[in-house]
């Protein structure tokens, strides 16, 4: 199935400009510090290991020492997926430590053409500018396979590299609705009921909402 592309903003208007430390946690946060993870199965590395197929019998569930053999950390930053209603500092996130998260990593990594990926035609990548004079690599993604349920501890305010501009929070819920239902989201509905929600919307609430 051909994926439809995701209709980024430009790299200069992909974030704000200036991200305040009072401004709310919010959806599409960047974040450094942050890790995917990755659990193996022991029996699916030892066959690649092997270089032979997994195989597709019913396999005993690993022992404990097992998985935290076979679990890979990777990553150093990464994105806040959900609604804010998850999280909201004076709602649930005041009693829930849980944050989703896709790692991100650096375009260099991946074998996608850049083309492709800045296009928003993979289904499973979301493409971020650099975000900083201090990011060397121009072009970055997140990866949605790799997505990872952290502590909020790891997502301090102080540990926010940036945020993404009402435009690309607009292309960020396109790309999770694809990916998720396979069904394209209705964008002009979204911009109508929605919009106002973005901290950085001009009729935008204080707080997130809850």
């Amino acid at each position: 199935m051909t994926q439809t592309p995701t209709f980024y903003p430009s790299a200069e208007h992909y974030f704000v400009r200036q991200v305040r430390e009072i401004r709310p946690i919010f959806q599409g946060d960047l974040f450094a510090g942050v890790f995917g993870a990755f659990w193996a199965h022991p029996v699916a590395v030892a066959s690649r290991r092997a270089d032979a197929p997994a195989p597709h019998t019913q396999l005993q569930f690993p022992t404990t020492t097992d998985l935290l053999n076979d679990v890979y950390l990777d990553g150093t930053y990464g994105l806040l997926l959900p609604h804010p209603c998850d999280y909201a500092e004076d709602g649930k996130g005041a009693v829930q430590p849980q944050r989703l998260i896709a790692p991100v990593f650096p375009a260099s990594r991946t074998k996608v053409p850049l083309k492709q990926l800045r296009s928003g035609s993979v289904g499973h990548l979301i493409w971020l500018p650099k975000w900083g004079p201090a990011i060397t690599e121009p072009d970055w993604y997140a990866d949605l396979r790799y997505c990872t349920s952290i502590d909020a501890a790891f997502l301090a305010r102080g540990n926010r590299q940036a945020a993404m501009s009402p435009g690309s929070w607009l292309a960020l819920n396109d790309k999770l609705t694809r990916y998720f239902t396979g069904i394209a989201m209705d964008r002009a509905r979204f911009v109508i009921q929605r919009s106002d929600l973005h901290p950085d919307c001009p009729t935008a609430p204080e707080e997130s909402p809850v």
